[in-house]
């Protein structure tokens, strides 16, 4: 069951977050406190049983007529079976949030984005800032630099038309130029650039594939047309463009820019663009096919 607002299957419901405000471009405000963001609706996912009893559904029923302790064992045929609960980034959660971690505070970037973080590696872990593009550069090698090898990764920018904007990388970049997959990936907005206004979370849709494309000579691509910072030289290190529907998905009013009303709906201009990272041990990668995947390691 969807909610009103949302049109069409994938869309993301709203979210309001705190009433901490984006100053674009100057200096930012004092850290102040925050309340936990509220959600305006809930999707529901499955009705309700009695406590005590489970409802199975027809494979259930079928494996349990054929195989009447399957179920029961914690491990058929000594295979475990997966529990999304131990896993994160194994889909893009969209009614929980993440509660916050202390030092949150300090950066109301990170206030703004850790509800978002529900069931991913980067939940209950303290987040710190790897690139600055003001300060590390605007170019693809000052960002790979900064980011490579990394681990899952959160990108927030903004805009000079005042949105506030960014997606989440869970399988960060390495600048082999592979094309990572994720079901777990998911791109974020504050249109009006207000950060205790409505925020939208907009997930991979399609399938997993070309969820982040990890190209040495761009900055971050989220699917070919999502969100895409190129961070060129000659005058075009600030353009930015977003294509949504295809990859991710669309706001709720069926909107298919990231981008705010101030704003070119397909290339806006980027005031700041930050990559934030766990506060952690290090990562740890593990090479599945021909395709790199991290863990981040406490």
């Amino acid at each position: 069951m969807l909610p009103a607002n949302c049109p069409h299957l994938g869309a993301a419901p709203r979210w309001n977050f705190s009433p901490a405000k984006i100053r674009v471009p100057g200096s930012w405000p004092a850290p102040r406190s925050v309340r936990t963001p509220c959600r305006d609706h809930i999707v529901l996912r499955a009705k309700q049983q009695p406590e005590g009893s489970q409802e199975m559904d027809m494979v259930e029923r079928m494996v349990s007529f054929f195989f009447p302790k399957a179920l029961s064992d914690p491990a058929p045929m000594g295979l475990k079976r997966i529990n999304f609960n131990e896993l994160p980034d194994q889909y893009c959660e969209m009614d929980e949030r993440a509660p916050p971690v202390p030092g949150d505070e300090q950066d109301p970037l990170v206030v703004a984005v850790r509800p978002l973080l529900a069931r991913t590696q980067l939940q209950g872990r303290s987040l710190k800032c790897v690139y600055d593009a003001d300060v590390d550069g605007w170019s693809p090698a000052a960002f790979h630099s900064k980011v490579d090898g990394r681990g899952a990764a959160v990108v927030v920018a903004a805009t000079t038309g005042g949105a506030v904007l960014g997606g989440y990388n869970p399988e960060g970049w390495i600048g082999l130029g592979e094309d990572r997959a994720s079901n777990g990936a998911f791109l974020f907005s504050w249109p009006t650039g207000q950060l205790g206004g409505p925020g939208f979370k907009l997930a991979k849709v399609g399938g997993p594939n070309l969820a982040v494309i990890d190209n040495p000579a761009s900055g971050p691509q989220f699917g070919p047309d999502g969100l895409t910072i190129p961070l060129k030289p000659r005058g075009q290190e600030r353009l930015a463009k977003s294509k949504l529907g295809t990859y991710y998905s669309r706001l709720p009013d069926g909107g298919r820019s990231l981008f705010g009303r101030e704003d070119d709906p397909k290339r806006a201009e980027l005031a700041l663009l930050k990559v934030y990272v766990a506060d952690a041990r290090g990562v740890e990668w593990k090479l599945e096919g021909i395709t790199w995947k991290s863990t981040v390691v406490d």
